[in-house]
């Protein structure tokens, strides 16, 4: 062959590599095959082996907050579930319905075999006092079962009927269960009670001629703040000043009424 003939041949010849593209094929052909049966058998794996069915909810309260009741160490579930099976949103439901103190559920999977709620509980604004003792949200949602003794460093509610029992998950349905709210509220966030506490809220039905009735905030020393529902800022403000410069005299008082800008002060002997 001449040099010229030896030269195109070279030229004309097949990549190296082309005549392996069949094996290259065939091979990841074996390959993607073992790969979906593997991943066959490891599904069939976890939806058979007991290992991930659960049968409760561990439930993790939020940094910073204390059970108000017995604290739940879980939820137990109906009926075992599988991990990757379960349905988090329906399951937070229904914890949130189970417990109503709760204000927000988060349920998600933790590996290798828990599910874990992550919850919040909502603030009582204080205790009603029916037949029993019942917390109860702003909003009048009753929280939690009737406790026979009042719980510690809540305010008392004496709203209401002292017989009626309430459910919890339900409103509590006192009417003024809304103006006491408000005004404690306020009292509260204005900062003028100090290192004193609200120990009770009542209120005293007025005449009809009245726009709202009177709400006596009862404090741990026993004073009485009386007020009705309205703008009580700038007489809050006063009363902080009386107490700062006149804690002396004030020690000897037994009610504050907010309900007048000049605020008027009843002293402990006075019967007025």
């Amino acid at each position: 062959m001449s040099p010229r003939d030896r030269a195109r041949a070279v030229r004309r010849a097949p990549p190296p590599w082309s005549s392996s593209l069949p094996s290259l094929a065939k091979g990841f052909g074996i390959l993607a095959v073992c790969t979906a049966v593997l991943g066959l058998g490891v599904a069939t794996f976890v939806q058979r082996s007991p290992y991930f069915w659960v049968s409760t909810i561990d439930v993790q309260l939020a940094p910073g907050q204390q059970w108000l009741t017995d604290p739940r160490i879980g939820y137990r579930l109906p009926s075992p579930l599988h991990l990757w099976q379960a349905n988090l949103a329906g399951l937070a439901d229904a914890i949130r319905r189970e417990h109503p103190q709760l204000a927000t559920v988060v349920v998600h999977r933790q590996l290798p075999n828990r599910l874990v709620a992550e919850v919040t509980l909502r603030d009582p604004v204080g205790q009603l006092r029916g037949r029993r003792f019942y917390l109860v949200a702003p909003d009048g949602m009753v929280l939690t079962p009737g406790s026979p003794t009042a719980w510690e460093g809540l305010p008392v509610l004496l709203l209401g009927s002292r017989t009626a029992a309430y459910q919890p998950g339900q409103s509590c349905a006192v009417p003024e269960l809304r103006q006491a709210v408000a005004v404690l509220r306020e009292i509260q966030q204005s900062n003028v009670l100090g290192a004193h506490r609200v120990s009770a809220v009542r209120l005293m039905p007025t005449g009809p001629e009245a726009t709202a009735d009177l709400i006596t905030v009862v404090l741990d020393n026993g004073l009485e703040l009386r007020a009705i529902p309205g703008e009580l800022g700038p007489r809050l403000a006063r009363l902080g000043e009386l107490m700062r410069t006149k804690g002396r005299e004030m020690e000897q008082a037994q009610y504050v009424d907010l309900r007048f800008d000049d605020l008027v002060v009843g002293l402990k002997d006075d019967n007025s």
